[in-house]
This record gives C-alpha cells, structure tokens and sequence, in this order.
C-alpha cells in the first residue's frame, strides 16, 4: 500500500519536507489555503514527493447552504480550488459538506452550488471527494446525487463524530482517499493523534479497506498541537514516530488483503 502524511501548515515546510525524506515519506496532501503554497509545491517538486491531492477550504463551508448571495463565497472558494488543482496538476480534491454544528438544512440555492462545482470540476478533469463528517444524510445526499464523486474515508471522524457508524460497507466502492488518525473517541473532538495512540480499532479499519479493493493511498491527517501527547516532541522526532505508525498500518492493511486473495 502507499502511504503518506499531510503536510501541516504551522511547522516550518523545509523541515517537515526534511523529515518526509529521511523517513521514507514520498506522498503527501496539502490544504489548499496553506499560506505558503507556491513555495511549498516547488519545494516538494524539487524533493520528488507526489501530492495526492489538496483539501479545499472548510471554515466557511455552512455558507455554501445560505440562500443569499454570501453563500456564493464558498462556491467562489471551491471553484479556484479546482483551479489551483489545475494549476499543480493534482487531481484529487477533498471537500466537506458541512463544519462544526449545527448545520444549515440542505436547500435549493445550496444544491445549486454543490451542482456548479461538480460540473466545473468534472470539465477540468478533477474528482471531488468527500469526507464522512457529522451530518451522515448530507454526506449521502451528495455522494448519491454525483456518481462521478468519490469518497473518503476518515477514520477519525468516523469514531468521533458518528460513534458506531461504519462507512466502507457503505461507501467503500466509492473510495479515493483516506484521512488515518486517532483519537480518544470522545465525542466531536478530532483529535488527530498518531494511530495506535487513541482508542480506534485499527484492526477493523485495515480489514474494511482491505475488503474494498480500492488502489488508495493511506495517508495520515495529523496535528501534533491537537493533544498534549505530542507537545514536547521535535519535527524530527514526531514525523519519525508518524513515518512508523503509518508503514505499521499498512501492514495491516496489506495481510488483509493477502488472506482475501487466498481466501
């Protein structure tokens, strides 16, 4: 299995590039509203690490449901972040639909957005994923209504913000993408710690997306400032430990897969 971390966006890039490269990490994901982006895509381009794909922006994502015109500034948002995907040649593009709670119900003005991205995206070649989050309705809504959108799979979402949903039985047909990290499953708190930190069953994890049968990248989505566990680690030390978190979990992964062939 490949596998990747996110590059985050409050450490210095040169060093967490650095540590990419001394760990063996040679794909990545970035936010797209990373204030740095241009000198970050150069310089993993110089270091040969592939961007799996970007994450659109998500703090104003409830604006998208709005009926006047404000609603229009996610749109706007979404429609250069399929440009910027251009722009680097990436071809994946993880979105949300909604942030935080509550969230505005499903309406006419935002459909009619989600159905303007979705054409602009699918006319410039970039496919659109989207996360489970805490509005599991919203979610399917969506990803029924676009067949061309993929699905990705957040492990920490899955355990936080829905306890006791699981989503590759129901949407594993339809995954591009995964966001792998751990948290102590208290309720609607993403935690993002390193795997096998936390509480989540990893186990299970690595045996439903080994079932699934999909070519993804396991890619870790981690924030060394989200738990105290990890305050007083270098970058150095924390992307070492990361790197080996993540090879541990596709081990996993891959003996699944193995027992399935056999099977």
């Amino acid at each position: 299995m490949r596998v990747g971390i996110n590059l985050y966006s409050k450490w210095p890039y040169e060093e967490v590039i650095a540590s990419f490269l001394k760990n063996g990490i040679d794909r990545t994901f970035v936010c797209i509203d990373h204030p740095q982006l241009d000198e970050v895509m150069s310089a993993l381009k110089e270091a040969n690490i592939t961007v799996d794909n970007f994450h659109a922006p998500y703090k104003k994502q409830n604006l998208i449901w709005e009926d006047d015109a404000i609603g229009d500034e996610m749109l706007s948002d979404f429609i250069e972040s399929v440009d910027t995907c251009v722009k680097y040649g990436v071809k994946l593009l993880i979105a949300h639909v909604s942030q935080g709670r509550p969230m505005p119900p499903i309406s006419d003005a935002g459909i009619a957005r989600y159905d303007k991205f979705m054409a602009y995206a699918r006319s410039k070649g970039v496919t659109v994923a989207y996360e489970c989050h805490r509005y599991v309705e919203n979610v399917r809504y969506l990803i029924e209504r676009y067949p061309e959108a993929g699905f990705c799979l957040d492990t920490a979402h899955e355990d936080a913000f829905t306890p006791g949903m699981r989503y590759m039985p129901i949407w594993g047909y339809r995954l591009v993408a995964t966001h792998i990290s751990d948290n102590e499953c208290v309720c609607d708190k993403d935690m993002h710690m390193l795997p096998f930190d936390g509480h989540i069953d990893f186990e299970k994890k690595a045996q439903e997306i080994a079932e699934c049968g999909r070519d993804v990248t396991l890619m870790l989505e981690i924030k060394p400032d989200n738990h105290e566990k990890y305050k007083n680690m270098s970058i150095k030390d924390y992307y070492t430990e990361a790197a080996k978190r993540i090879k541990r979990f596709a081990g996993m992964v891959d003996r699944y897969k193995n027992i399935n062939q056999e099977g």
